[in-house]
């Protein structure tokens, strides 16, 4: 269920609902190549969207160190990948050059809020989504958003690092600034 009552599943079945879809980016090759964690949350969005071709999508992601280092910004291999699967390029909303998920949502604040979408469904992997739903309670804060996770592939070493990660992440985030 969304804050307002109306189920998720209802949101989604309907064809011509007014929303956002907010892909956070993750990390490519210096080559362009996605990894499998971005393909896998492009694939989230990919099904979110077949459902729903009136949803607009926004990806995040720039160029950074840790999970970008080519000339283009993360973004725009994700839009390659998205109209490759039949996405439409009027189905792209402007993109958020973040290099992190709180920039994700700091720098993505004005476009969710001047779209205005009946629906925000905010799409990054499954082991992401708690810390995903504190940054949007701190800095976006919409009403009727939708916490989608991605499932991860990786091994059980791989995902217990992830969330380790995850679990000191937060910690931070509840530090004072």
């Amino acid at each position: 269920m969304t804050n307002n009552g109306i189920s998720t599943q209802d949101l989604l079945n309907a064809s011509k609902v007014k929303g956002l879809i907010l892909s956070l980016g993750a990390p490519n090759d210096l080559s362009g190549n996605l990894s499998l964690m971005a393909q896998e949350r492009l694939n989230a969005v990919l099904n979110i969207y077949q459902y729903n071709t009136a949803l607009q999508i926004a990806c995040t992601g720039g160029i950074g160190k840790h999970f970008n280092e080519t000339a283009h910004p993360h973004y725009y291999y994700s839009h390659l990948y998205l109209q490759k699967h039949g996405v439409p390029v009027s189905a792209l909303a402007t993109p958020v050059n973040s290099t992190n998920t709180i920039e994700d949502f700091t720098l993505s604040r004005e476009l969710i809020y001047a779209l205005s979408p009946a629906v925000l469904i905010i799409v990054t992997s499954d082991f992401h989504v708690e810390r995903v739903k504190i940054i949007h309670g701190k800095f976006v804060n919409y009403p009727n958003t939708i916490f989608w996770g991605a499932t991860t592939a990786v091994t059980d070493d791989v995902l217990h690092q992830l969330k380790q990660h995850e679990k000191k992440a937060i910690e931070r985030l509840a530090l004072p600034s």
